[in-house]
C-alpha cells in the first residue's frame, strides 16, 4: 500500500517535470536502516536513458517531491550515485499498527479484483494411482492462488478434474484382475485398499512392458471400460474408483481443501470426441493412419492426436469438452489451471 503511494507520487513529480515516466518504478528497502525505509533508483535509470547526470536529476526530483510531501513521508534525500531515499513518518507506523490491531485477520484485504470471476483448477489426481508429491504440489499452489484471488475481492470457484478413464486406469484394472485373490475386503482400512490399487497399477505397467500380448489385452480392457461392456471388468473398475475417491476425500479434509466442481474425465470423453468429429468436418482436424489429429506445425506447434486409431478420445479431446463445460457451469473472467511442466508442449 505504501509502495503504491510512493510510486504514484514519483510518477506525478516526473510528469510535472516533463520527464518520461518509466514502465515501472523500482522501490526496495535499503540494506542500512539509516538510509531510510524505501529507496528508488529511478534517477539513475532515467539518467542512463537521457544522458543526464543521475545525482543532479535526483536532486531535481527530490526538490519537487518536497513541495508536496506525502503525509506518510517524514523526509526524502539523495544518496550515493543518485538513489532517492524515503524516511517514513512515525505517525504512519503508529496508524499501521492500529489498523493491524483493529482489522485483525482482515488486515490487507483488498477489492482490486472485485467483480471478477475466477476458476482455479488444481490437484487433479488419478484414481487407482497413489496420491503423490506432484498432486500435493498442485494442491498447495492451487489453494494459495485461489486464496489470493479471493483476498483481493474476486469470486473464486475451485475445480478438481480427476482422471478416471484411459490406459493408466486399464492397467490398474488388469492388475486388479490378476491379483484378485489378494484384494482386501470392504472392511479393510482405506490405506490398505488404496495400497492394493497402487500395487495393481504397478503390476499392470510392468506386465505391459514385458509382454506385447498383455499390452494388447490392456488395450482391449480400455475399450471395454469405455463401453462398460464387460461385467467383471466394470465391477472391478467401480470398486477401485470408489476406493480412490474415498481416499482422496480424506486427504482433502486433511489438507483443508474443498472444491466447488468435480469433473471426472469420463464425463467429458464423449462430448470431446463429438467436438473433434465436428472439427474434422470443418477442416480444423485431419485424419492420419486411422486417427484424428491436429496438424500444429502450421502454427509453430506440433501434431497431436485427438481421437486415436481405435476411435477413442485422447486427453486432448477431453480437455476441449472440459473447458467448454467449465464455462457453461461458471462464466469466468479468468481460468487458471495448475499443472506440471511436463504439460508445457501440450
Amino acid at each position: 500500500m505504501i509502495q503504491g503511494i510512493l510510486r504514484k507520487h514519483i510518477t506525478q513529480v516526473l510528469e510535472a517535470l516533463d520527464i518520461s515516466v518509466p514502465e515501472s518504478i523500482h522501490l526496495e528497502h535499503p540494506t542500512e536502516m539509516s538510509h531510510g525505509d524505501y529507496s528508488t533508483n529511478v534517477a539513475m535509470v532515467l539518467g542512463k536513458v537521457s544522458g543526464s547526470n543521475p545525482p543532479e536529476l535526483a536532486e531535481q526530483i527530490v526538490e519537487e517531491i518536497e513541495k508536496n510531501l506525502p503525509q506518510e513521508v517524514k523526509k526524502v534525500e539523495v544518496a550515493g550515485p543518485g538513489f532517492i531515499n524515503f524516511h517514513l513518518a512515525q505517525d504512519f507506523f503508529v496508524e499501521s499498527l492500529a489498523s493491524i490491531l483493529s482489522e485483525k485477520d482482515a488486515f490487507g484485504k483488498g477489492e482490486i479484483l472485485k467483480g471478477n470471476k475466477v476458476m482455479v483448477e488444481y490437484t487433479d489426481p488419478n484414481v487407482m494411482k497413489p496420491f503423490h508429491i506432484g498432486h500435493l504440489m498442485s494442491n498447495a499452489i492451487g489453494e494459495s492462488l485461489a486464496g489470493l484471488y479471493e483476498w483481493n475481492g474476486a469470486e473464486v470457484k475451485r475445480v478438481n478434474y480427476f482422471s478416471d478413464v484411459g490406459m493408466n486406469i486399464a492397467k490398474a484394472v488388469y492388475g486388479m484382475l490378476q491379483l484378485k485373490n489378494d484384494m482386501p475386503s470392504e472392511d479393510a482400512s482405506v490405506v490398505e485398499r488404496t495400497d492394493f490399487l497402487g500395487k495393481a497399477y504397478v503390476y499392470g505397467v510392468a506386465e505391459a512392458e514385458k509382454s506385447e500380448d498383455v499390452a494388447q489385452e490392456i488395450q482391449a480392457i480400455n475399450t471395454k471400460l469405455y463401453e462398460r461392456s464387460d461385467t467383471e471388468l466394470v465391477e472391478l473398475y467401480d470398486i477401485g474408483r470408489r476406493w480412490s475417491l474415498e481416499h482422496f476425500e480424506q486427504l482433502y479434509e486433511l489438507l483443508g481443501s474443498h472444491f466447488d466442481f468435480f469433473y471426472p474425465e469420463s464425463t467429458v470423453a464423449e462430448q470431446g470426441a463429438q467436438m473433434v468429429r465436428e472439427g474434422l468436418a470443418q477442416g480444423v482436424f485431419a485424419e492420419s493412419d486411422g486417427a484424428v489429429v491436429f496438424l500444429g506445425e502450421e502454427y509453430g506447434l506440433h501434431t497431436r492426436v485427438f481421437i486415436n486409431a481405435k476411435g477413442l478420445p485422447t486427453y486432448e479431446a477431453k480437455e476441449l469438452a472440459l473447458n467448454t463445460q467449465k464455462y457453461k457451469d461458471y462464466a469466468f473472467d479468468q481460468s487458471v489451471i495448475i499443472t506440471a511442466s511436463e504439460q508445457d508442449e501440450y
